[in-house]
């Protein structure tokens, strides 16, 4: 009876220890929930719910030779921060964000290039970062480590050639953002810090490094992809958005990271799929092209493609179709808008018909900017059927050829002046929403808090005048 009685004691004790271990264990996760940061737990999913991080823009001008009526050329840049230690002792770089590449590329101290001096430079040795092989791989002492050639062209400049090392390093959002956002959000990528660059485009260009925000595909591995390990370490949502306003009516361009903004649109927004996401680029399939009502000859016998990229600052048509565009929407040299008048508002509406329906309609204070001599310029630039973007080389070794440029647009700022661009990185899809008029608002809303004002600078930039195509040549 006696032993009955202690087992029946203990196992009474068991239980009501078991009844103690899950009411703590409750506690317990319920604390972490409540404060993800003291433990490291959860903080994904609850970072998600703070927004996301939005960086302002400030808009370099560049003019593409100095004719009067000469083209100019935009870049949207923003900073961010290189380095693991505290935020006040990390690098600091003016970037822009490039939706048609896939590398981070800086300029750095290896570089005594003319093209690097004039920048300020990133350094290595600064952060500790290290040296790396193309595969990763931490580079022995006294070893030879690999190189990256890289060929960036945004179609409507010079293009240039980037020489470097690939650095292992941790890449953060700069701190300029709004109010009540995330305080970090940084992402360990294997960069690349360049050794030599070319004086063309790079010498005058009004910016220290690249973000490329292309898919992986264009990337040399998904260690190089800055918003794939943003969204895998920060736990950010997988979207990333862009805001231009239309410059004659002023405004603070944007970039947004983990979600979008919501107030920035005039309407919903809808999606177009993208096609073959593995070749790295943002594109679309373009339909059928129409100005006004006449529907073009392009893309009647086979689909275009429509390639959404920041770099570039005009329209890119196929080569074959820029004079029949041309003449339909009937903007000539020596058209002038009304005096005081700061855009070109006269002219048919240009429609390009996407999968599944979404019609994009640029009008011609998107496809048309006003020169120095008072005309309007039609934003088109030609795309010659012969070339490539895209194309990968390793070890001198074809890992891929590049993509033809043929039957393609590039979709650049005149898209987004009028549409607030939505990337969704999961679902492989594009948003495309009427961006919110620039007017200043009667009372600011959480996210113009301490932001500071819209800044833009106007630089001559020296190039040739014959054009190129769009996209990254990557050689290792």
């Amino acid at each position: 009876d006696q032993c009955g009685t202690n087992s029946n004691t203990g196992q009474a004790f068991a239980t009501f220890m078991k009844i103690i271990y899950t009411v703590l264990l409750h506690i317990l996760l319920f604390v972490v929930r409540a404060n993800p940061l003291r433990k490291g737990l959860s903080i994904g999913k609850l970072r998600r719910d703070q927004g996301p991080v939005i960086l302002p823009l400030s808009r370099k001008l560049t003019k593409l030779g100095d004719a009067a009526a000469a083209p100019s050329k935009s870049y949207y840049v923003g900073k961010i921060q290189i380095g693991a230690a505290a935020p006040e002792g990390r690098q600091e770089m003016l970037v822009f964000f490039d939706s048609g590449s896939g590398q981070v590329i800086l300029d750095s101290t290896r570089c005594t290039a003319p093209a690097c001096l004039k920048h300020h430079q990133y350094s290595s040795e600064l952060s500790g970062a290290p040296t790396v092989n193309a595969n990763g791989q931490i580079v022995a002492p006294g070893t030879a480590s690999d190189t990256a050639t890289i060929g960036l062209d945004s179609n409507d400049a010079e293009p240039g050639l980037v020489r470097g090392n690939f650095v292992r390093d941790l890449v953060c959002l700069g701190t300029e953002r709004s109010m009540g956002s995330r305080m970090d959000a940084c992402a360990e990528v294997i960069l690349v810090a360049a050794t030599n660059m070319t004086n063309q485009p790079f010498l005058d260009a009004p910016f220290d490094g690249i973000v490329g925000l292309g898919l992986e595909g264009l990337s040399v591995g998904s260690d190089y992809n800055f918003f794939g390990r943003l969204i895998a370490r920060a736990g950010l949502l997988p979207q990333f958005a862009l805001f231009v306003p239309n410059q004659a009516e002023g405004g603070r361009a944007e970039i947004s990271f983990g979600g979008h903004r919501p107030d920035r649109l005039a309407g919903p927004l809808a999606w177009a799929p993208v096609v073959e996401p593995e070749a790295g680029f943002w594109q679309v399939t373009v339909k059928s092209v129409r100005v006004g009502d006449r529907t073009l000859d392009v893309c009647k016998d086979s689909a275009c493609r429509g390639y959404v990229d920041s770099s570039s600052s005009q329209l890119g048509v196929p080569e074959e179709t820029l004079a029949e565009l041309e003449a339909a929407l009937g903007l000539k040299d020596e058209a002038h808008p009304p005096q005081g008048v700061s855009t070109c508002a006269d002219g048919p509406e240009l429609h390009l018909v996407l999968e599944g329906g979404l019609e994009l309609t640029l009008t011609a204070r998107e496809y048309a900017e006003v020169s120095e001599t008072g005309s309007c310029n039609l934003l088109l630039h030609p795309l010659h059927k012969t070339e490539t973007a895209g194309s990968k080389k390793i070890v001198n070794k074809e890992s891929r050829a590049g993509t033809a440029l043929s039957q393609s647009f590039i979709l650049g700022e005149p898209v987004f002046r009028r549409y607030y661009t939505v990337f969704d990185w999961d679902l492989k899809q594009i948003g495309f929403g009427l961006a919110a008029g620039t007017t200043a608002p009667s009372s600011k809303t959480p996210y113009e808090d301490e932001m500071p004002e819209h800044t833009e600078e106007f630089i001559l930039l020296q190039t040739n005048e014959h054009r190129k195509s769009t996209g990254a040549h990557h050689e290792l």
